[in-house]
């Protein structure tokens, strides 16, 4: 397969430097002879004034074009924002570079009237703009088939799109946000014929404040409508039935009137998806599924088990003038999911095996209303305010049952079995408010303010029988009872901003903050053991209260001390002020204490270093008050001693972008002086598990990864780009096994190479290769109750991605993974996918999918705690089939 995959990219590489070997180089001055920096240098051939290539000057005002087409009339359009255009008609030979020498550009007059036609791609202050004019697309075609025209910009077969190197991370349509944080819905539902202009940016958002490093925003795709119409309605539904009962079926409608954007979405399916896009195989290899996640990268919600997810809402853009922005989305959602694991386990205790069986069946039904809205007023150019409201509201119910069962190789510890019934609701409000003015350009000044309410109430029932099997008789227990939990959480957050940039090359801000949490836990136990009646149980109920406030006062230091070095140096006071309310039950808790916290970074081009302090509150969500035994088989202690946390962070990276590579090193270190640990103590003859929650020692985490991206070709016919992704970490842990104290560290390898090939934006294959490995080390040797193992995962995928020829289009995937199956078998599973998709004339398209076509899909994951290996298979999708229909639709009214 590598060698196949090399001839044909040596035979593409001939045929492509054999029809575009010409190479062009220049420099761009302005008219006083200074470097034009991102002046824009498009080359269009002069038959049809599509854009052959394009570049952007660099600092120095040099700009080099390669792999141009040859003997054919080309035009060569420079633009600069400071200048007037430039235009000239070559031909370039085979096999020649070609220097045009130096351009300058004549300064722009007042008084001059430019009526040259807009350049195809110019730099428009920091935004580089696409006009549309110059990039033909197919009839019907989508903003997706658009932006692959456009050339710095690449899209991969998943819809990812790639800037310079960098993922895009938003698509706004004429500067609103669209739908959703997933930008396929804009650019596989958008007609290319409403789009005018592509601007893409760095996206700084409404502040005027310090930015560190610009290259660290995030990349936004703007899609400009043509102004020759007053409104459009678009939009399109789908549906799809199949074998096994599956379905799914959704809508998608918008209208847009000038400055009103308005979309309404709603979709159902039983096949573990949430996104609304149709394209099933979106991810490559398998759909990229983890064996131990389920559906993690399907773009479901489901991360285990099979469900059914029902949604439907609204999204709203309204601007009233040029000052004042309003954006509300509102969406109801309901998932139900079915759940069904079988686990297995194999344990030592004071040298005798123990082995655990565990079998569970769960149904959850979650019905959710969500809100967000957006509100921006601009005051003028320097002064803003931006409130960010959100509600949530929702209800779960669930139902389940599950058997367990502890043995020896010599006889039977225990068997448990449960039925559970809950059923809770929580309603939460968050809101951020943020107001900023700039005084002066060289004074800044901001305050914020983040508010979080959660009110949230459980109600449990559970039935168990339990069954002690000892030595010398048998007992079996029933226990029924019944948790009412609630808990109401408040978290605020206020903080006043100071930014100065009046000293050119060092700016400086100063931070004051005042946080303050609260959060009041309870529950009410009724208890009945053995049919003689339900009681109250207050002595095994977990009740406390729990506040703290920080306050924080920071200054940071922002010098450049030269063009392309960067030190930001600062540091913060913080003063921690907690007071655990044990109501009685234990003794209160409360400390205020200072600390400071430090933070330097160093960035050298494309390198940093960086070092900070931070802290972090107590881990209240392991406290427990109150000695809870009411289970005969389990039994958790009280646990109450938890303090603030000081971590430190060592951190170095180097990133590169350009159009030919990208690559990017990670490496960092974290210290924390605390952590939390667990006892746990087994007794051998009845199999009785007794765990405690304490505050463990210092812990040390490492991680690192190494991430390259080869454009190996590109032109007009061919794509063709290798990737490479490498990442490692390991953690660590406290454990402690019948008084035996365990210092386990963890250790993590993935290894991901991938191959992409697209040829005329029709046909599109990905080869991919994944290895990972997972060890664990133990700080107590020659012990045989606690074993260190190794576990490696071979994966190999391929994605094949046809559009349409002549109607047809076919997106299809294929896996091989050497997975486990069992404590330690392992199997080979292959995972196929395909959909085959037609094209009417009525813009409507016939789609049949197959989804694990070969039957084989699994997901299963073993791994190792402590003293303990474990083997789980849980329940996922199968083999089904798929035919639906999808019918797009697009209104435009144009003005008279």
């Amino acid at each position: 397969m590598r060698f196949l995959l090399l001839v044909l990219t040596l035979a593409i590489s001939h045929h492509s430097f054999a029809q575009s070997s010409g190479v062009l180089v220049g420099t761009v001055l302005s008219a006083n002879d200074k470097p034009l920096e991102k002046s824009t240098v498009s080359l269009l051939n002069k038959q049809d004034s599509t854009v052959v290539s394009y570049t952007l000057t660099d600092e120095k005002g040099n700009f080099r074009l390669v792999k141009l087409p040859v003997h054919k009339e080309l035009i060569l359009h420079i633009s600069h924002i400071s200048g007037q255009p430039f235009q000239q008609i070559l031909t370039l030979n085979n096999q020649e570079t070609k220097n045009i020498g130096t351009v300058k550009l004549r300064e722009n007059m007042l008084e001059e009237v430019d009526i040259s036609i807009a350049p195809p791609v110019r730099m428009n202050k920091d935004t580089l703009e696409y006009n549309t004019d110059y990039f033909k697309t197919r009839p019907n075609a989508n903003v997706e088939e658009l932006l692959k025209q456009l050339p710095g910009l690449q899209v991969n077969m998943d819809g990812t799109i790639y800037y310079q190197g960098k993922e895009v991370s938003s698509v706004k349509v004429d500067g609103k946000d669209f739908f959703a944080t997933d930008l396929k819905i804009a650019t596989r539902n958008l007609d290319a014929s409403l789009i005018k202009t592509v601007q893409v940016y760095r996206d700084k958002g409404e502040s005027k404040r310090i930015v560190d490093n610009e290259d660290k925003l995030p990349v936004t795709i703007n899609l400009k409508f043509k102004k020759d119409f007053l409104k459009a309605d678009f939009g399109k539904i789908y549906a799809s039935g199949g074998t096994r009962k599956r379905y799914e079926a959704g809508g998608l409608f918008n209208t847009f009137r000038d400055t009103l954007q308005l979309s309404f979405i709603g979709f159902g399916n039983n096949i573990n998806r949430q996104s609304f896009d149709y394209g099933e195989l979106q991810q490559h290899a398998g759909l990229g599924r983890a064996e131990n996640y389920g559906f993690d990268n399907f773009g479901g919600r489901n991360y285990w088990g099979i469900g059914n997810d029902l949604a439907g809402g609204f999204n709203l853009n309204n601007d009233w003038g040029k000052k004042t922005k309003l954006n509300i989305m509102y969406m109801l959602s309901y998932n139900k999911t079915l759940n069904q694991d079988m686990s297995t386990q194999t344990a030592r205790y004071n040298g005798e095996e123990q082995f655990g069986n565990y079998t569970s069946d769960r149904e959850n039904n979650l019905l959710k209303n969500n809100i967000k809205s957006l509100l921006r007023h601009r005051f003028d150019t320097t002064a803003y305010i931006e409130f960010t409201p959100n509600l949530q509201l929702e209800r779960n119910k669930n139902t389940g049952n599950n058997i367990s069962q502890s043995n020896t190789e010599a006889s039977l510890l225990n068997k448990s079995e449960n039925n559970n019934q809950s059923s809770s609701k929580a309603h939460s409000y968050n809101h951020g408010l943020f107001i900023e003015k700039q005084i002066t350009p060289k004074h800044v000044i901001s305050l914020r303010n983040n508010l979080h309410v959660n009110n949230r109430s459980n109600d449990n029932v559970n039935n168990q029988r339990a069954f002690v099997y000892q030595q010398d008789n048998n007992t079996e227990f029933h226990i029924w009872q019944n948790t009412d939990s609630r808990n109401k959480s408040t978290n605020t957050n206020t903080s006043f901003n100071y930014g100065n940039k009046w000293i050119k090359k060092l700016n400086f801000e100063l931070y004051f903050t005042y946080s303050n949490s609260f959060s009041k836990p309870t529950e009410t136990l009724w208890i009945n053991k053995d049919n003689t009646g339900a009681v109250r149980a207050m002595e095994l109920e977990n009740n406390y209260k729990y506040s703290d406030q920080d306050y924080i006062s920071a200054i940071k230091f922002f010098w450049k001390p030269i063009e392309k070095l960067s030190v930001n140096f600062g540091t913060a006071y913080q003063i921690k002020d907690y007071d655990f309310d044990f109501l009685g039950l234990a003794p209160n808790r409360q400390k205020k204490k200072g600390y400071w916290l430090p933070n330097i970074s160093i960035r050298f081009k494309e390198l940093e270093l960086s070092w900070a302090k931070d802290l972090s509150a107590p881990e209240t969500n392991r406290i427990l008050v109150q000695r809870k035994d009411q289970d005969p088989l389990y039994t958790s202690l009280p646990s109450l001693d938890f303090d603030n946390t000081q971590r430190e962070d060592i951190r170095l990276s180097y990133n590169k972008y350009n159009q030919k590579y990208q690559i990017g090193m990670y490496s960092g270190i974290g210290f924390k002086d605390k952590s939390v640990g667990y006892k746990s103590w087994r007794d051998n003859q009845s199999g009785h598990y007794t765990m405690q929650a304490f505050q463990s020692g210092n812990t040390t985490d490492v991680n690192a990864s190494f991430y390259l991206r080869y454009n190996i070709l590109t032109n007009k016919k061919w794509q063709l780009y290798f990737s490479q992704n490498s990442n490692t970490y390991s953690y660590q842990h406290y454990a402690s096994v019948n008084d035996v104290d365990n210092k386990s560290t963890n250790w993590s390898l993935n290894f991901t190479q991938e191959m992409s090939l697209l040829w005329n934006n029709l046909i599109g294959i990905s080869p991919k290769y994944t290895f990972s490995t997972n060890r664990n080390f133990n700080s107590v040797k020659d012990n045989p109750d606690f074993i260190e193992s190794k576990y490696k995962t071979h994966s190999f995928g391929m994605g094949l991605n046809i559009n349409p020829i002549k109607g047809f289009s076919l997106e299809s995937s294929y896996s091989l993974e050497n997975r486990a199956s069992g404590l330690n078998a392992r199997q080979n599973f292959n995972i196929l996918n395909a959909s085959l998709l037609y094209n009417l004339k009525n813009q409507g398209q016939i789609k049949l999918s197959g989804f694990d076509i070969l039957n084989q899909n699994s997901s299963n994951h073993w791994g190792v705690q402590g003293n303990t290996t474990y083997y789980t298979t849980s329940i996922v999708l199968r083999q089904y089939f798929l035919l639906g229909y999808i019918h797009k639709f697009n209104l435009v009214k144009v003005k008279n």
